[in-house]
């Protein structure tokens, strides 16, 4: 009897406990739950409005989960917005209560956010000059999370409050592990530290000013390798409504690559400058298509060689090496009312570019080389050379061209030059060493039966009286040395408005002259 009587009383005091425990459990759910309406509703700045339909609150796994979220961030001291957000459900999981009470650690496992969609003003910037200097964030405490995870959302960036799109992404889903802040971090460029993201988007579209536009099927991110998918740059406008919107010249461009791909992808901030570094990259059938209206008015601009545009970046850049694999190339002038723009294409076009990089310990200099088929049908090369970090801007450059039927390219030559070709490059070698100022070099050629013909303006018929006068000066390709090779000087001066491929152009058209024209004797032409 008394046993059993002492097993009751046990029995009631675990009762009353497991009560006692269930009102601290439903008394912290509650205070918990009020602390964090209170705070959200109390203690965020007075530009950032925040509002839920309700707060779930799991007070042993350290949960809150706040569900579908309105947020609206503006501008200090103004009306203007800065970002808008709406989230189905933003989760915090994992919450370490002894960390948070005893050694001022914000630990938490995970934070969820699903579905959400970020409206960003890019104009909805404070002016630097009125911004307080001790306008940063103020953490308290450090901030450690185990696994950040967003999904399905989409981010669309605003020029203003209201103009257009200036970029849109769908689909984004992102995961970042091991994040961590604190007060000193969450300031910097980079806010917070992380071992791995991953990172998945769909149908990107950026504005990139008022001709161009990019669109991208799909980039992804993981460990550090990155893969873009269905990439197009492409004109706003065709070709003829182009220049109807142009002061002054501008190139259409289409390009089109199936598939881009980077591998080690990292980037940091040290010494007031970003960094990127990445491993190899492949650029898989790209085709580029570029046209120029030469009845609108030149650019007069000063154009960056290459050297200085990569040394001039504003981040530290360092790729090892980029391979175009499969590519196409275009090229077409409007030269005249009357005709149809002529065409220059690069088929099969395959390139190894090196050493990408503005680094000013790293020594290596950039070099390309390509080969492709002029016309598709003769196999041209291309070797060029620069160090970035070279103020002159010296560069090296060689190619070759063989087995080139002139016929191929009188289309271009007719419409652009009111010439039209006859005879045969069997090869063509050329060397040219310069800098942003000048440069000189050697050519030889072995041609045959070549000779030129100046067309009328309809360019349907020849005139022949220039025609006449042109041959006296041309040489047909039969005075050679003993193996067949006729040779040339080349000197240039560079257009500082123009390009670095005119500059080439102009290198091999001096060549081709001083060749084709001169005594054909191996040596450099002398002025």
């Amino acid at each position: 009897m008394r046993k059993k009587r002492t097993i009751k009383i046990i029995s009631r005091i675990i009762l009353v406990l497991l009560v006692l425990v269930a009102l601290a459990i439903l008394g912290a759910q509650l205070l918990a739950k009020d602390a964090i309406a209170n705070f959200l509703k109390t203690k965020l700045p007075p530009h950032i409005h925040l509002a839920y339909e309700d707060i779930d609150v799991n007070v042993l796994t350290g949960t809150a989960k706040l569900n579908t979220v309105d947020l609206n961030i503006g501008i200090s001291d103004s009306i203007r917005p800065r970002a808008s957000a709406k989230i189905e459900a933003l989760e915090v999981v994992g919450l370490g209560y002894w960390q948070f009470l005893f050694n001022k650690k914000i630990t938490l496992t995970n934070i969820n956010v699903d579905k959400p969609v970020l409206n960003y003003y890019l104009n909805g910037k404070e002016d630097k000059a009125t911004k307080p200097e001790n306008d940063g964030i103020g953490l308290k405490k450090s901030i450690c999370i185990d696994h950040i995870n967003i999904k399905n959302g989409s981010v669309t960036l605003f020029k203003n409050p209201e103009d257009s799109v200036a970029m849109k992404m769908d689909s984004v889903f992102f995961e970042m592990d091991e994040v961590v802040t604190d007060r000193n971090r969450i300031n910097s460029k980079i806010p917070v530290a992380y071992s791995d993201v991953k990172f998945n988007g769909n149908s990107l579209y950026a504005d990139l000013g008022p001709y161009e536009a990019l669109n991208v099927n799909e980039i992804h991110l993981d460990q550090g390798h990155l893969r873009v998918t269905d990439l197009k740059l492409k004109s706003k406008y065709s070709k003829t409504k182009l220049s109807a919107h142009l002061r002054k010249e501008h190139d259409y461009i289409d390009l089109k690559i199936p598939q881009v791909d980077f591998d080690e992808i990292a980037f940091g901030y040290a010494n007031a400058k970003y960094w990127v570094r990445t491993g190899k990259g492949t650029l898989q059938g790209p085709n580029l298509e570029m046209y120029r209206d030469k009845l609108v008015a030149d650019d007069l601009e000063r154009k960056k060689m290459y050297s200085e545009a990569i040394r001039k970046l504003p981040i530290q850049l360092d790729v090892p090496e980029i391979q175009i694999q499969d590519g196409a190339i275009t090229y077409s002038e409007r030269v005249n009312t009357e005709t149809t723009p002529g065409k220059i294409v690069f088929g099969d076009v395959n390139a190894k570019i090196l050493h990408i990089q503005n680094v000013p310990e790293r020594k290596e200099k950039t070099s390309v080389a390509a080969k492709a088929l002029l016309m598709g049908e003769a196999p041209i090369t291309l070797n060029w050379s620069f160090d970035a970090k070279n103020n002159t801007d010296a560069f090296l450059a060689s190619g070759t061209v063989k087995s080139f039927s002139s016929k191929n390219i009188n289309p271009f030559l007719e419409s652009n030059l009111r010439v039209r070709a006859k005879g045969e490059i069997q090869e063509l070698y050329f060397t040219i060493s310069g800098d942003a100022v000048s440069s000189a070099g050697d050519m030889k050629m072995k041609y045959e039966d070549f000779e030129f013909s100046v067309l009328k303006k309809d360019r349907l018929r020849i005139n022949k009286v220039l025609t006449a006068i042109g041959r006296i000066f041309v040489n047909d390709g039969s005075n050679t040395d003993e193996n067949g090779y006729r040779y040339g000087g080349i000197e240039a001066e560079r257009d500082p408005t123009k390009s670095f491929f005119n500059y080439l152009w102009l290198n091999v058209n001096d060549g081709l002259t001083s060749t084709i024209i001169g005594n054909g004797k191996n040596k450099r032409r002398k002025n």
